[in-house]
């Protein structure tokens, strides 16, 4: 369960730091998403969603949610992988400092993120979030099912943080998709977001049936 330690360490250190427009190298198209800035949104994110669904396949009773956290894991992997190369090249291409390119994106750029959900409003049918979680947030949320045993609470619990995870990952995805500045990483984010969707239902079901009760 390293990859769960790692990210909580991440999500916690890089909280506190903010970000400004004036940090993105290179200009881009008005509501768009800088490749440093998506990259920084769509690892973060992924990580949040695999390292809740590694909890949750180790501590549900529910057939199907595990079936679902085994899925996740799967897709979140799999994404990761694709991403990989070209974070590793933007992170060795820039400065190593707190002033350099990737340290001033470590941090959620909660502006953008806001402009991000507002731009992809509709895609998701009125289901997506009213605001972006912060790194805070998130390491929060980690940490409280972390701290959970299982049962109908923390099944409960689980499908409302994933869900409200996969509904930003779909906007930061769809955002980039639509207007990124990589032709290989708008595939790749196009690629992500039907999978996403599915997951989106699959949860929204999931959380209609328990009302209150064990999926």
């Amino acid at each position: 369960m390293h990859r769960r330690h790692f990210v909580l360490g991440m999500l916690t250190a890089t909280a506190a730091l903010a970000v400004t427009r004036t940090a993105v190298a290179q200009p881009t198209p008005a509501g768009a998403l800088p490749t440093p800035v998506y990259l920084n949104m769509a690892t973060k994110g992924g990580l949040f969603l695999e390292n809740t669904a590694r909890d949750a396949f180790e501590k549900t009773g529910s057939p199907r949610v595990k079936k679902f956290a085994r899925a996740e894991v799967v897709e979140q992997v799999n994404l990761s992988r694709k991403l990989s190369p070209y974070a590793g090249a933007m992170a060795g291409g820039a400065a190593a400092g707190p002033g350099g390119l990737i340290g001033g994106l470590v941090a959620a750029p909660l502006a953008v993120a806001g402009a991000t959900v507002g731009a992809v409003g509709g895609v998701l049918g009125g289901t997506q979030p009213g605001a972006m979680t912060t790194d805070e947030q998130k390491a929060q949320l980690l940490s409280q099912l972390s701290a959970m045993p299982g049962g109908p609470q923390y099944d409960a619990t689980f499908v409302a943080a994933s869900l409200q995870g996969h509904q930003e990952a779909y906007a930061i995805h769809g955002s980039y998709a639509e207007s990124g500045e990589d032709p290989e990483l708008r595939r790749i984010a196009r690629g992500a977001l039907p999978l996403l969707r599915l997951h989106i239902s699959q949860l929204t079901q999931m959380q209609g049936m328990m009302g209150g009760r064990e999926g």
